[in-house]
């Protein structure tokens, strides 16, 4: 089956043009989007990462410990989001490596390679070139990602000194996530404050030019669902990928 809807391209480079982002509703195919958040959902072994406040400590436990973890341990590892204010940057979310080739993927998880393979055809390539109006990108570096109560992602640009980032590259993939739980992607203002707020929908691409403040709002601690995405960067350099035939079928 083919991984990705048909778009009308044109109406989406006039909107990226003139804002500088786009989000791309139902941009896989309905069956490829359902398997994917069933593997997000069910198939993988998460890692959690975070980036304190002040010290720049980055950690990162693996899935075997983090399963081994209570609740109350993993929230103390949880640091408070950093503000543009305090000139520093926080995070702390749960994170998948997805693997180029499908026979590494976990059993039940093989969509996510196959997602990941399409993203880095010359196909999307140059769908991703034609939208942005630059054709200078060799990549789309993509992750998985998995946001659970008091889980953010502070105000950033973006920017990268080892990479050259022309769009980031966000799909949502969390069903009936509300607003009121946080979560949110949030473009800022250039006091770090949100002034565009986009919940995440299922299925929906946001596309926006790097650099560009932007967060992603901490999810409120009662929330017992976990938010999905897979995300990263189309970029000009090759540096994940590197497949000679890529697979389009499922």
């Amino acid at each position: 089956m083919d991984i990705i809807s048909t778009l009308n391209v044109e109406e989406l480079r006039q909107r990226y043009e003139k804002t500088g982002y786009v989000v791309i509703q139902d941009l896989l195919r309905d069956e490829v989007a359902q398997a994917a958040y069933e593997a997000l959902k069910h198939r993988l072994p998460w890692e959690f990462h975070y980036r304190e406040m002040n010290t720049g400590k980055v950690g990162v436990i693996n899935a075997a410990d983090l399963e081994r973890l209570t609740p109350r341990e993993v929230k103390r590892l949880v640091p408070p989001m950093a503000t543009l204010s305090d000139n520093d940057f926080s995070f702390a979310y749960c994170r998948f490596t997805i693997p180029s080739d499908a026979d590494d993927c976990p059993e039940g998880a093989q969509v996510l390679s196959h997602i990941f393979q399409y993203f880095n055809s010359q196909e999307y390539l140059d769908l991703l070139a034609e939208i942005t109006g630059d054709g200078s990108g060799q990549e789309v570096s993509t992750w998985c990602s998995r946001y659970d109560r008091n889980h953010h992602l502070s105000v950033h640009m973006d920017e990268s000194q080892s990479q050259t980032r022309i769009a980031a590259h966000v799909l949502a993939l969390s069903k009936d996530w509300k607003q009121e739980w946080g979560g949110n992607f949030a473009f800022c203002n250039a006091d770090g404050e949100p002034e565009i707020v986009v919940p995440p929908s299922f299925n929906s691409l946001m596309l926006f030019k790097v650099p560009r403040l932007h967060l992603v709002t901490q999810v409120e601690s009662f929330v017992g669902e976990s938010r999905y995405s897979l995300f990263g960067w189309y970029k000009v350099e090759k540096e994940y990928f590197n497949v000679p035939k890529v697979n389009q079928n499922l």
